[in-house]
């Protein structure tokens, strides 16, 4: 059985999944810069730092293609040596880039909060989690270059010399990976739920930070492939470890834009409502500005006043603060005052 099954392939599948979320991921990019740009919104730090994800996913989606080119999702006994050592080349900065990714769209999510909680505590909650992120980033890629002495060991083990347990460090590196995405998840909910609104409200609000929290199942899953590896065959039993890296890193960028396309849904479906209610508006007031109105009605007029005009003027106004941003924290207290405004004057004088 194990012969018939040596020339197995899983290529197609690797590299479809491969391309497919890199572009899953791309589209998410930009419907996230059409939400700001749609709402006038200015660009933030965390959108530069997403955008910069996103060039290191496209790293990420070519270094797998290549492996896969060269192999990587078939059996090591039925491939040159030569692909060999290019695949084991490619692994190392494979894993430099795919650390390097994660890192920089964690730092996205946190730099979100710290726009949506300017507050100095959140601050330094988000400082700290940020700097836990960047020495793990650090420490990962140290292991990954360093994993053997010499360094050629590493795409070459006739060499003399020593090697980490790699199988070892890649299970390691993946539990602080999990356990961080957890507490960039779980870092808003406690000052949301402090807020002074309705559970309910507050629930809602939660639930728009938790959108993204599909990529820690994406990270456990692709932890679980790791324990298929077999240094011995690397080529099949990490192929699969290495395409979930990507669609972990995928997920990941897809996480951090879903709060931040409100404004778009927002948009959209007030369009939709729009046009189903225009019909039965009668006062055609929308929006903050004056709306003016001939109230005069000469039917009702007795006879021989002279004919005058009233002009009424509505004003709706929202307060200063009122956002359109990703997250409806705005929407717990803001109000809006209507404000009626009369003048009238005879038509003989005018």
């Amino acid at each position: 059985m194990a012969t018939a099954n040596i020339y197995e392939s899983r290529q197609g599948e690797y590299r479809a999944g491969t391309i497919s979320m890199t572009v899953l991921g791309v589209v998410f990019v930009i419907l996230r810069f059409l939400a700001r740009w749609k709402k006038g919104l200015r660009i933030g730090a965390d959108d530069y730092v997403i955008l910069l994800s996103l060039y290191f996913l496209f790293a990420t989606c070519g270094i797998n293609l290549a492996m896969i080119h060269f192999g990587m999702g078939r059996h090591a006994d039925v491939l040159p040596e030569g692909n060999i050592v290019i695949i084991a080349k490619l692994l190392m900065s494979f894993e430099c880039v795919y650390c390097m990714t994660v890192g920089i769209i964690k730092i996205s999510i946190l730099l979100m909060y710290a726009r949506i909680f300017p507050t100095r505590g959140f601050r330094i909650a988000a400082i700290i989690l940020g700097s836990i992120v960047i020495g793990w980033v650090v420490a990962i890629i140290c292991v990954s270059v360093f994993q053997c002495t010499p360094l050629a060991k590493a795409w070459n083990p006739t060499l003399s010399g020593t090697c980490i347990n790699l199988k070892g460090s890649f299970i390691g590196n993946a539990v602080p990976n999990i356990l961080t995405d957890i507490a960039i998840l779980a870092l808003p909910v406690h000052v949301v739920w402090g807020l002074h609104a309705t559970v309910t409200h507050r629930l809602s609000v939660i639930a728009v930070f938790l959108l993204g929290s599909f990529v820690v199942f994406t990270s456990a899953y692709r932890f679980s492939t790791l324990f298929e590896f077999q240094p011995i065959d690397t080529p099949w039993t990490l192929a699969k470890a290495c395409t979930w890296c990507l669609i972990e890193c995928s997920s990941g960028i897809i996480s951090a834009c879903m709060p931040t396309l409100r404004p778009l849904f927002v948009m959209l479906s007030s369009k939709f409502a729009s046009s189903i209610s225009t019909s039965t508006r009668t006062t055609g007031v929308r929006g903050s500005g004056l709306k003016s109105y001939d109230v005069s009605n000469s039917a009702l007029r007795p006879p021989g006043e002279v004919m005058g005009k009233q002009i009424v003027q509505l004003e709706v106004s929202q307060p200063d603060d009122a956002s359109g941003d990703e997250v409806p924290l705005n929407t717990i207290r803001v109000q809006r005052d209507m404000r009626w405004q009369e003048s009238s004057y005879d038509s003989g004088n005018g």
